[in-house]
């Protein structure tokens, strides 16, 4: 199974059939507001370096809230409050050495193919109510590429974004709108990121 958070192919919102209109407008009105929302999750933000993104990682995983995800290529958060164990792998995208986007993925840890009750279609709602509490309302639902469902909600210059990425898998992408980034630095891969519980913080 793969739990790769990056690269991933960034979706062109502006080519979504449903909703479209609307999602432009937010897009215009929230950028247009100049308000900046920089904070993403676990007092993680846009503009963190490699290098404080992976001391800040090393503290959480010392206090006990996070660990390694499979591959030591993610983080790894777990979740004990919804129908089953659901764990959140996430790593982000640099642009010049800076978080500009926060890839996530969730899944519930029981997932079979023959337990439809943990599909990811039943792990939307798990999904939606963990980003409410963390950002507020307004998501609202679209139509991606694929003709699948999606969810999209934008405050300032902060866009989030859920999508099926299969069966048993939700993707989450947090991205800093006013960031364009470029092909050579946007993307770091993990290549293996060593046991958070040997990484000396600089």
């Amino acid at each position: 199974m793969q739990y790769r958070i990056a690269p991933f192919i960034v979706l062109a919102l502006s080519i979504f059939v449903a909703c479209k209109s609307d999602y432009e407008k937010m897009v215009a009105r929230e950028l247009k507001s100049g308000v900046r929302h920089d904070s993403i999750f676990f007092g993680l933000y846009f503009g963190m370096t490699s290098s404080e993104f992976y001391k800040h990682c090393f503290e959480l995983n010392h206090q006990g809230l996070v660990t390694n995800g499979p591959e030591n290529n993610t983080v790894l958060y777990t979740f004990n409050n919804y129908r089953d164990q659901l764990d959140m792998n996430f790593y982000p995208a640099f642009e010049n050495d800076r978080i500009y986007r926060m890839g996530v993925v969730f899944n519930y840890r029981g997932w079979a193919p023959w337990n439809k009750n943990l599909y990811s279609d039943k792990l939307v709602p798990d999904v939606l109510d963990i980003l409410e509490k963390w950002y507020g309302k307004g998501f609202i639902e679209i139509e991606a590429p694929d003709g699948k469902p999606a969810w999209v909600v934008v405050n300032g210059n902060r866009q989030i974004l859920v999508l099926l990425q299969n069966e048993r898998s939700v993707r989450v992408e947090i991205t800093d709108l006013t960031v364009k980034p470029t092909e050579q630095h946007s993307v770091r891969k993990p290549n293996g990121m060593r046991p958070l519980w040997e990484k000396k913080p600089q």
